[in-house]
């Protein structure tokens, strides 16, 4: 099949289509060009690490912290994980989430993750969120949250947060704001995109960081989440805090 008859192939109703999506170039467009660029080497490695039950993108050491690949900007998540010293690995099915210590929930557009997880992928996330470290960025802190308001929309549930959607305006309100936060190290920078507000948490929310009065950085036992992007600032002060929590996890599992 030519490259062209591949770009007009549409992609499979996820709903009813038993076998899932494909990850065609209409798929990647969502994830914006770096995505594609990354997806594209990916291609050229073969057919073989193609078809392995979970594509480790570099190294064997550390732990393997799974990023949710089906939609936003899960490359940038997995160099900063590598960075921060853990194996990631791309999921897009729910039975690549049995060999992993943690899971990634990148940001991207949560409307849209929740059109391409079914429901059998949505159940398998419940359970493995529930039960592992997880970290949600701005959309996936979103799908972690207990409610979701501006709109309401469905959610995982497990972060005990109300996180209202677009809150600090449309995407010419992006902004990039430093600031001093819990975290060891001095101030941190924070890249806020179409972002996200927690509007509050609950008594069991540890607030690591604030921008205005509100947080913007949570965590609640395994569950660590920002309304902002670490992913695309050079500091890995935030992966790093996850990648300890997913050690101290597979030390002492409860």
């Amino acid at each position: 099949m030519t490259k062209s008859e591949k770009q007009q192939r549409p992609i499979k109703d996820i709903l009813l289509d038993g076998d899932g999506f494909e990850l065609g170039d209409g798929l990647l467009t969502l994830g914006g060009e770096r995505n594609r660029r990354f997806m594209q080497c990916r291609e050229a490695e073969g057919d073989s690490a193609r078809s392995a039950p979970a594509n480790d993108l570099r190294g064997k050491n550390g732990p393997r912290i799974g990023v949710l690949a089906i939609q936003g900007n899960y490359a940038s998540h997995a160099q900063a994980l590598i960075e921060a010293g853990a194996t990631p690995v791309e999921v897009r099915k729910p039975e690549q989430l049995a060999s992993l210590d943690g899971l990634v929930l990148p940001g991207g557009e949560s409307t849209t993750m929740l059109k391409f997880l079914k429901l059998r992928f949505f159940h398998a996330l419940e359970e493995f969120c529930g039960s592992k470290p997880v970290f949600g960025t701005c959309a996936g802190a979103i799908l972690l949250a207990r409610e979701v308001i501006n709109p309401a929309q469905r959610s995982l549930g497990l972060l005990d947060a109300v996180v209202e959607r677009n809150a600090y305006g449309r995407q010419i309100d992006s902004a990039i704001v430093t600031a001093q936060t819990a975290l060891a190290g001095g101030p941190l920078e924070m890249v806020f995109i179409r972002a996200p507000r927690i509007v509050s948490v609950g008594p069991g929310v540890e607030i690591l960081a604030e921008r205005d009065g509100f947080p913007t950085l949570v965590r609640e036992g395994r569950i660590l989440a920002a309304t902002f992007h670490p992913e695309l600032s050079s500091d890995r002060r935030v992966h790093r805090l996850f990648v300890e929590a997913v050690e101290a996890n597979i030390l002492n599992p409860s």
